[in-house]
């Protein structure tokens, strides 16, 4: 029968973030749209552009096992020709909820999600029908206690516990948030008047991140681009709004990691709120999203013994998280690629979308790799016929930075894109462009440490009363292991020998 056991008198002093799902899961949605009756036909769909604005989360339980539901919304930007060849756009938008499994209970999940694919098809001039392949990265994280305190314990008995102590580095991971960002401004005109919008765009960009004490302090960049027809010639509006704010994040302090993205919520291109003739002002939302991390040390109970008790123990192995890097960064990238087209053409505008592909760990540096697919909208002119057409692109690209020595990476990274340009020389077309990278980086790692340890009253230790020993120490050996071994304590076993230090290195001999 136990006596005394470590689990009976835990005491929590350190916690750890452990990682207990970490999936990828895709979701289908579809849905069909009637056109209001004041948006032209579709006579031919040139491009569908689709991005994702997560809205809520709910972590629950069922049974044995817990989930997460999430859902958002979808966005939709069609670009088509009417029955006369105009130039038209038209942006619509779509709910999703998905719902996925977790193991246990995690504290803290995130969820970044992506559009993988999407396939429109136009049922009839008014009536177009779209299907969007989502891909959702889900990380569960949950708060585990990782120390049981062992005191030293007198009783009449005189009974000991020795422990040995480790301080491991661990990373605590919070989430942060800052919502509806708004901003109100117009569109210069470089010199044109009464221009008629076409369609409009935003992305956003963060360029630096600090911790103060309490927040997080982000700047950024918005960059809203309005494709405008004026007196029949396409041209593009653009703005740059900065963004400064401070992410409330209670507990940061100067010296954590964070990393922050950004992405517009919403955006509107009227010219109703002055008299200014030809005027163009915007309506932009804005949100910021991402994690402050911290690593920390936390005492783990490495080994323990009685002086007076034989002791039964038995050992878990833990793994812990470590940030190795946390950074927001950019990459341009800058190819000629051979044209898909023949014909003598204008491009009119360039959309870009970043991604994702590969994010890897290779010797001491970390490696990210993806695509910009870029599609080119072109204008062919021929006899007094005006023709609209587009070609996709993908340029791909690579981002390499030191990460130290890494043992087994866990990564989350997400990229956008910034300011793109294209222009056409004989059979090539030659794109430049800006991709901004926000990414997390762990590095994974185990600890062996106690897990129970029980006393048993009816093995005491017999010492022979009286006796001296001498030890000789061996390369290697240290005062706890030799402590452990003959049931004192290294206090003892320096008291005896005068000894200042916890080593033995150049001692002869040592009295037990």
């Amino acid at each position: 029968m136990a006596e005394f056991s470590l689990k009976d008198e835990k005491e929590q002093q350190g916690e750890i973030f452990r990682l207990t799902t970490d999936t990828v899961v895709t979701h289908d949605t579809s849905e069909e749209f009637s056109l209001p009756d004041y948006v032209p036909e579709i006579r031919k769909l040139l491009y569908t552009k689709a991005s994702v604005l997560p809205e809520s989360k709910y972590i629950g339980d069922e049974g044995v096992g817990s989930f997460v539901e999430f859902s958002g919304t979808i966005t939709y930007l069609l670009i088509y020709t009417d029955d006369e060849g105009n130039l038209c756009s038209l942006p619509l938008t779509s709910n999703y909820e998905a719902k996925s499994a977790l193991i246990n209970h995690p504290t803290t999940v995130f969820i970044d999600t992506t559009v993988d694919s999407v396939t429109p098809r136009v049922n009839a001039p008014r009536k177009v029908t779209l299907k969007s392949r989502l891909k959702s990265r889900i990380q569960g994280w949950e708060k585990t206690a990782t120390l049981e305190k062992i005191e030293n314990k007198s009783t009449a008995d005189e009974l000991f516990i020795e422990r040995s102590i480790e301080n491991i580095s661990v990373a605590e991971i919070k989430q942060i948030g800052l919502s509806d960002i708004k901003f109100s401004d117009k569109l210069d005109m470089q010199g044109n008047e009464n221009p008629r919008p076409l369609w409009c765009d935003a992305c956003a960009s963060v360029t630096d991140v600090k911790v103060q004490n309490n927040a997080v302090s982000v700047r950024a960049e918005a960059k809203i681009k309005c494709l405008c027809d004026v007196n029949g010639e396409i041209i593009a509006l653009t703005k740059s709004v900065p963004i400064a704010e401070e992410i409330e994040a209670e507990g940061a302090c100067l010296g954590d990691l964070a990393r922050v993205s950004a992405r517009c919520v919403s955006l509107a291109i009227s010219n109703e709120q002055s008299n200014e003739v030809g005027q163009l002002f915007f309506d932009l939302t804005c949100e910021l999203e991402g994690e402050v991390i911290r690593n920390s040390e936390v005492q783990v109970t490495k080994d323990c013994y009685s002086t007076k008790y034989e002791i039964e123990e038995s050992y878990k192995s833990i793994d812990t998280y470590r940030a190795a890097k946390v950074q927001n960064c950019s990459v341009t990238v800058s190819e000629a690629v051979k044209r898909k087209g023949k014909e003598a053409c204008t491009i009119i505008d360039v959309i870009g979308e970043s991604s994702i592909e590969k994010a890897d760990v290779k010797g001491k540096s970390f490696i990210v790799s993806g695509k910009l697919n870029v599609t080119a909208l072109e204008k062919i002119e021929e006899n007094d016929n005006v023709e609209y057409l587009t070609e996709g692109y993908e340029i791909p690209f690579k981002y390499s930075c030191d990460a130290g020595a890494i043992e087994e990476p866990i990564s989350r990274c997400s990229a956008s894109s910034g300011e793109i340009s294209a222009r056409i020389e004989g059979d090539k077309i030659y794109v430049s462009g800006e991709i901004y990278i926000s990414m997390t980086l762990l590095d994974k790692g185990k600890v062996q440490i106690m897990d129970t340890a029980v006393l048993k009253k009816e093995m005491e230790i017999k010492k022979d009363a009286g006796c001296v020993r001498v030890y000789f120490p061996k390369e290697g050996d240290t005062l706890w292991e030799i402590a452990k071994k003959y049931h004192t304590t290294v206090a003892t076993l320096k008291m005896q020998n005068d000894l200042s230090a916890d080593t033995v290195e150049g001692i002869k001999n040592l009295i037990i």
